[in-house]
């Protein structure tokens, strides 16, 4: 049996679906483990939820905010980390070097070259020590972060992110800030029509949103799938768009 439940994803409504078996085998599971993570820490618990563009990440984390309602002791808020995106400006001066091409870094917006890392460890650091910590949001309306846009409060932070478990610097200097970890992994080409339709919704024509996908997208999603650590907990995005555990991760 399937389930229905409306989020708000940057701005825009989807129907976030689930089956009754990703309840049993993924969600529930996994909010029970972080439930007990907490209480045994006794202190904030914040968790890296990454994954490739595309897969249903945000989808899924405001998922687990609202089902984690009906789990004793998993207070849990779940956050972005595209709120810590550098700001226009800053991607439109500068540079990178590509395949020998430099660009600037506004032509690979999304990549992880394009995140105020130092900033976001600076914030995560936070967590550990303050109880209400105030967090940035991307609005795709001016397609810049805003600052401040949220106050983060609960005792259980589950920060979602492409690039959380990217097994390079400066990223992978993050890892003592999690103190639990998931990796939501999928097929590439189950996850091109999804990405390519994402872009087109925002107002481009499918022509240049396919443009996008091999130009950034596409990399992104490989370098996402190819380069992160193995996580905590594993679970895998189907064709049929549900969710799975990955056996023995």
């Amino acid at each position: 049996m399937w389930h229905m439940v409306p989020v708000t994803v940057n701005g825009y409504t989807y129907e976030a679906r689930y089956s009754d078996e990703a309840y049993r085998d993924v969600l529930r599971p996994l909010l029970e483990r972080l439930a007990a993570l907490h209480a045994a820490a006794g202190r904030r618990t914040v968790v890296f939820f990454a994954g490739p563009p595309a897969a249903g990440k945000s989808t899924v984390a405001l998922l687990l905010e609202l089902l984690a309602r009906d789990v004793p002791g998993c207070e849990l808020q779940a956050v972005g980390l595209d709120g810590f995106h550098h700001y226009n400006e800053y991607l439109r001066s500068h540079t990178i070097v590509r395949g020998g091409v430099t660009m600037p870094l506004a032509q690979i917006k999304g990549a992880p070259e394009s995140f105020d890392v130092e900033l976001f460890a600076r914030t995560l650091a936070r967590l550990h020590e303050e109880e209400a910590v105030p967090w940035p949001v991307y609005d795709r309306t001016i397609h810049d972060p805003r600052e401040n846009a949220l106050q983060v409060t609960a005792p259980i932070v589950l920060v979602e992110g492409n690039w959380l478990l990217l097994n390079e610097e400066p990223w992978a200097s993050l890892a003592p800030l999690a103190d639990y970890t998931v990796f939501l992994s999928a097929d590439e080409a189950d996850v091109r029509e999804r990405a390519v339709s994402r872009k087109a919704k925002g107002g481009i024509s499918r022509e240049e949103a396919e443009a996008h996908y091999d130009r950034s997208d596409g990399p992104n999603i490989r370098r996402a799938l190819e380069c992160s650590r193995t996580a905590d907990c594993m679970m895998v995005l189907t064709a049929d768009g549900d969710l799975r555990p990955v056996r023995g991760a």
